[in-house]
């Protein structure tokens, strides 16, 4: 579609109207792969980035057209915004630090501000504070020299006469296509804004909630799992918004539910000393052991949470940690002797990890699997984001290492944590 006779168009020749198109992928790529959980659920991230990408690319491609000038008004396609000449003071250029600027003057800044959506007010309330104009572009950017621009500004507005009657209704009257434009630039704009407001608000409520609440744990405990499984395991899960490590008590239950006494109960992790972390938003475990009369007649475990302490890692929901024993460098099947244990931490974020050897008795028909012996490889191994560590296998473990029938990684506490 040509433009009308009257009419002048300048594009706006400018590679740093890219820059939020750009700048938006990335935001939701580096929140998928660092797994920012504490910014709030990726759920609210992906359609809230995709309607400032769509809302930034529309204001970009607009913002390459530049300027028209017509026998009524400037129109800045930026914003869609629309000054009469009859509201324009001056066009002009000012010399600016970073370069000549074109700047529109007008006497009523307010109608300026009205004539856009509420997003695009504070760009055109920054220009108004450092320039004096609603709008000031680069005059080296302008397809046209700023000299030629201001020629046309002033023949465009000295000639200008504000229309009466109904020759002034009429030419008041806006065409089909710029309201549409006007239209779609208003819609987008306050979509992107709610979509960002909606953000931000989830992540302020997430923010208050991993501060003040007492995180949610669930607990379950399976008697006989399936096979390659481990049995009597504790499930742990944290529906918190920040990790804890609890410390349990564990009162061994029989089938009807009543407290077997004089039965005592082993943990393979420390559970009950508050060494297992939870991440937020995730799952942990531990493996229980019971010893005593009666003890093959335990059915079910009453869990107590005596103490529970927040911990800073991991700061957000964490992947299960995988330990990898290898001898030489090669990797070992349970039952076969080992030196090293690989441990990689598939998070975004740094992990401090504890290891233990699990030393299995060979059940009676119909019995569950009960750990013999839970022995800890090394220290606490703090592992940054996305890295591997080699923890050696020393001392006891390393002469019982074809013992082990499973050895198991776990997140614990580098340091003593605030109590929550």
């Amino acid at each position: 579609m040509t433009a009308p006779l009257d009419e002048q168009q300048i594009a706006y020749r400018s590679h740093t109207v890219w820059f939020w198109p750009v700048v938006w992928p990335v935001a939701i790529a580096l929140r998928w792969f660092l797994d920012w959980d504490a910014l709030g659920p990726l759920a609210l991230w992906i359609p809230a980035i995709a309607l400032q990408e769509v809302n930034a690319v529309l204001i970009a491609l607009r913002a390459r057209r530049g300027l028209t000038l017509t026998a009524r008004e400037i129109i800045w396609h930026k914003y869609e915004l629309r000054l009469s000449w009859a509201n324009v003071t001056a066009v002009e250029c000012i010399a600016h630090g970073g370069g000549a600027r074109l700047v529109v003057r007008v006497a009523d800044s307010g109608q300026a501000l009205e004539d856009v959506a509420r997003p695009a007010r504070l760009a055109l309330r920054g220009n108004l504070r450092r320039f004096g104009a609603p709008i000031a572009l680069p005059a080296g950017r302008l397809a046209r020299p700023a000299a030629e621009v201001i020629e046309a500004a002033d023949r465009l507005r000295r000639a200008y006469e504000p229309p009466s009657g109904v020759r002034g209704f009429a030419a008041r009257s806006v065409s089909p296509e710029r309201q549409r434009a006007r239209k779609i630039a208003r819609v987008w704009a306050r979509l992107a804004s709610a979509g960002l407001g909606v953000l931000l608000v989830s992540t302020v409520i997430i923010d208050s909630l991993s501060s003040d609440s007492e995180p949610q744990l669930a607990f379950e405990y399976k008697r006989i799992s399936a096979p390659g499984y481990m049995d009597q395991l504790l499930t742990m899960t944290n529906y918190g918004f920040t990790a804890v490590a609890p410390t349990l008590q564990l009162d061994p239950l029989d089938r009807a539910g009543h407290v077997l006494h004089g039965i005592t109960v082993r943990t393979a992790y420390g559970s009950d000393r508050g060494l297992v972390v939870l991440p937020p938003r995730s799952t942990g475990g531990d493996v229980l052991a019971f010893d005593g009369p009666g003890s093959r007649n335990v059915a079910g475990v009453r869990v107590t949470v005596r103490h529970r302490e927040r911990s800073k890692q991991p700061a957000r929901a964490a992947r299960e940690l995988e330990a990898r024993p290898s001898r030489d460098g090669t990797s070992t099947e349970p039952g076969q002797d080992f030196d090293t244990v690989l441990l990689h931490n598939t998070n975004g974020f740094r992990v401090a990890v504890r290891l233990v050897c699990i030393i299995w008795e060979d059940p009676p028909p119909g019995a569950p699997q009960q750990m013999v012996r839970s022995l800890p490889i090394g220290d606490l191994v703090s592992i940054a984001p996305y890295d591997e560590a080699r923890v050696p296998v020393t001392g006891t473990v390393r002469h019982l290492a074809q013992d082990c029938g499973s050895v198991k990684a776990y997140y614990s506490s580098p340091d003593t944590p605030s109590t929550v």
